[in-house]
């Protein structure tokens, strides 16, 4: 029984020491010291903790009373019971022993031999390795409790993790807002990784920005005077002006913070002058362009990292790099540089690291998203509009991703200049686009101007483009500087009309991104008129003939104010259902009509001169008389029957379906129609484009239209051609056709 005991206190004193038993319960003082190869020390025996956490479960709850120790060191050392206690502590010491020993992977032999190595404490040092004894003792005194937990034991394991994760959420969040002062993408890479700090984020935001939208509505609503009665000064003073400013910067800024495709939104929504107040639109317009932006050091990192052949390929194309970008938007920053070539200027823009990982995180939980919306049916209906939220990202995805591939945009940016004819310089070159009778349309070079693009020196994160100074489109103040006029801006709000009218109708190709920061103003110092200035292409997205051809219907049944024609378009551009309401769709429209919300603005005329030779787009004046006579005799057409009486809005969306690609139609007209109304404030897209059908279609073809039109009596449905081909039919006949 002796040697029973002697072995058992051997194997708990070596397998203790090595494991951490010993030192976990041991209470140093400052009077450790090390004396022949062995530890003096005060408090508690250095064994007790092992025989009250191995060797008895009842003793599990006061395992740190020392009393309870020394009881149970007596238990297994003393005369009574010697056998039972000896034997309950072999069974119950010996296999968690052995576990420790496999899980440490060191032999006993070895921890016995190194458990009198004890390293020596200065003063300093004793204070920190009480509090690590007492966090393992604290580690061991949970883990015995969790052996048999109560309820009690429960809850509070539930709130400890619970402050936990609150605690550790409070830190990440006071240090992520650190490096967002010194720089607001910092945290771009970990909200991707991340997205329930995202979400926290967001919603922190949300809960910020509530009083904010709340108060100065309030503060107008109870103001002796109103805002329209206010002069600009006096409104700059009030507090909701302020609260409204502070309210746009502190948006922006979370839009900002939050990723690149927040960014892309606060950009869409800087368009929409309806929807926030002016406080908030000029906020967010430097989402466009004031992105912050990698400089000197960081700049030149990571131009080596992108450009082709790195910073030897670089240099031996290039020289003349200027470190401080000219502007940056959400996913890359634009330097200026000189081809060694040719010594001409040159743009250079550069992608933004960790695109494409920061991408592929965010957009498979949007994917996520959509599929959750379109199971909720209607609860994804926009104005009562029918589509696919998981088709609309599917497309979404496509174009993002190949924004990130600057290669992808250079071909856009190559195919828009060649649909245009713009060749490098501006110059006049031959348009490869077709107008609706197949001919070849005009070059816009007069009018429009976009930066000629080096495919060929450019890669996925490096793009090359013609160094093209211009104005912001919707800078004001910087158009008044530079002598741009009220006509001029327009004439300019005109042309950006033309641009969509011809790349939605005959290219089939339209870029889905024109906010202010991508549209410039081109201003020379002789008599010509400005011209519109597109940048970036990254976003583009095509169209099939019907529909290119169905807007083109679209917009002239709106010219007309034919109802019966605009149901025939929008089957032509399939976003109908099978099941619709024809005649409730048509009487909508007509009552539209009627009520004068869908209709076409006569033409501004212009004074000056400059202007005079700008309207080769109408090949005869008579033609532009029959259209001013065409827009003005649709502004005074009613039907004499009144079809439309009590037609519900909502029943009506409800026979529509929304196709993917209308989707980015609608994103393009949304952006263009906010810069639009910058320059021109009475501008709208069909009044402005209504002069340019006749280029789109071909002065031929566009004359036919309109005769079959006035004649509608033999050429329409029910005319007599329409008739007459009814009679060959039922006769037998066959018209003859040309060999």
């Amino acid at each position: 029984i002796t040697m029973q005991r002697s072995l058992m206190l051997l194997l708990l004193l070596a397998c203790s020491a090595k494991s951490g038993f010993v030192e976990a319960f041991t209470t140093p003082t400052s009077s450790i010291q090390q004396s022949a190869g062995k530890r003096v020390t005060q408090g508690a025996p250095i064994f007790a903790s092992v025989a009250s956490y191995q060797l008895d479960e009842d003793f599990s709850n006061n395992g740190n009373n020392i009393n309870s120790r020394r009881i149970h060191i007596q238990r297994l050392f003393g005369k009574k019971g010697a056998k039972t206690s000896t034997f309950r502590a072999i069974c119950t010491a010996l296999p968690f022993l052995l576990l420790k020993r496999l899980s440490l992977g060191s032999s006993v032999a070895w921890a016995a031999s190194t458990a009198t190595s004890v390293p020596t404490f200065k003063k300093e040092e004793i204070l920190p390795y009480r509090a690590l004894c007492f966090l393992k003792a604290t580690g061991q005194n949970i883990l015995t409790s969790l052996r048999h937990p109560s309820k009690d034991t429960l809850k509070v394991i539930a709130y400890t993790l619970v402050s936990i994760y609150l605690l550790t959420n409070i830190v990440e969040g006071m240090a992520a807002s650190k490096r967002q002062k010194l720089d607001a993408t910092s945290e771009w890479g970990r909200y991707a990784d991340k997205p329930a700090a995202r979400g926290q984020a967001l919603s922190l935001l949300m809960m910020q920005l509530t009083p904010y939208a709340i108060l100065p509505s309030l503060l107008d609503k109870f103001s002796k005077k109103k805002k329209d009665d206010l002069s600009e000064t006096e409104y700059k003073s009030t507090r909701a002006h302020k609260l409204r400013r502070r309210g746009g910067e502190m948006f922006a800024d979370g839009l900002l913070k939050l990723g690149p495709l927040y960014v892309k939104i606060g950009q869409i929504l800087s368009c929409r002058e309806n929807l926030f107040p002016d406080e908030w639109i000029t906020a967010m317009e430097r989402l466009q362009d004031r992105v912050p932006a990698k400089s000197g050091k960081e700049a030149w990192d990571l131009l080596y990292d992108a450009a082709p052949g790195g910073k030897a390929g670089f240099h031996k194309q290039f020289s003349d790099f200027d470190d401080v970008p000219l502007a940056a938007a959400s996913l890359g920053q634009v330097h200026r540089a000189t081809l060694r070539s040719s010594g001409e200027r040159v743009a250079i823009k550069l992608q933004r690291s960790r695109l494409r990982d920061i991408y592929d995180k965010d957009l498979a939980l949007m994917k996520k998203i959509a599929k959750i919306v379109d199971k909720f049916g209607k609860a994804g209906q926009v104005g009562g509009i029918e589509q696919s939220w998981v088709s609309i990202f599917n497309d979404a995805e496509s174009i993002l991703y190949r924004e990130i591939d600057y290669r992808d945009e250079a071909d856009n940016a190559i195919r828009f200049a060649n649909d245009f004819g713009i060749g490098l310089g501006g110059v006049e070159i031959e348009s490869t686009a077709k107008g609706v009778d197949g001919n070849a349309l005009p070059s816009a070079a007069e009018w429009l101007r976009t930066p000629y693009t080096y495919g060929d020196l450019s890669s996925e994160k490096f793009l090359v483009m013609e160094y093209v100074p211009s104005i912001k489109a919707n800078n004001n103040e910087a158009l008044d500087k530079a002598g741009v006029t009220l006509e001029d801006r327009e004439y300019l709000a005109e042309c950006l009309a033309h641009a969509y009218l011809r790349q939605f109708c005959a290219h089939k190709f339209f870029s889905t991104d024109p906010h202010a920061g991508n549209l410039g103003i081109e201003v020379f110092e002789d008599e010509r008129a400005p011209r519109v200035v597109f940048y970036d292409f990254g976003q583009a997205c095509s169209l099939a003939d019907d529909q290119a051809g169905g807007i083109l219907d679209v917009i002239e049944s709106i010219v007309d104010s034919d109802a019966k024609k605009s149901v025939s378009a929008f089957s032509r551009m399939g976003v109908l259902k099978d099941s619709a309401d024809l005649e409730m769709v048509q009487a909508k429209c007509q009552q539209n009509y009627d009520e004068g919300k869908l209709k076409v603005k006569k033409r501004k005329s212009r004074k000056s001169s400059r202007y005079n030779t700008k309207e080769k787009v109408l090949a005869k004046e008579s033609e532009k008389a029959e259209l001013d006579a065409r827009i003005d005799s649709a502004k005074q057409a009613k039907n004499t029957t009144d079809t439309s009486e009590g037609v519900n809005d909502l029943e009506v969306m409800a026979s529509f379906t929304l196709q993917s690609e209308y989707a980015f139609v609608a994103r393009a007209l949304s952006q263009m129609d906010g810069v639009g109304k910058s320059l021109d404030p009475e501008f709208d897209f069909i009044s402005a484009a209504a002069p340019y059908l006749v280029e789109v279609k071909g002065t031929g073809k566009y004359l036919t239209d309109e005769i079959k039109k006035k004649f509608t009596f033999v050429y329409g449905e029910d005319g007599i051609l329409a008739k007459e081909l009814q009679l060959f039919k039922s006769l037998g006949l066959k018209l003859p056709t040309k060999e």
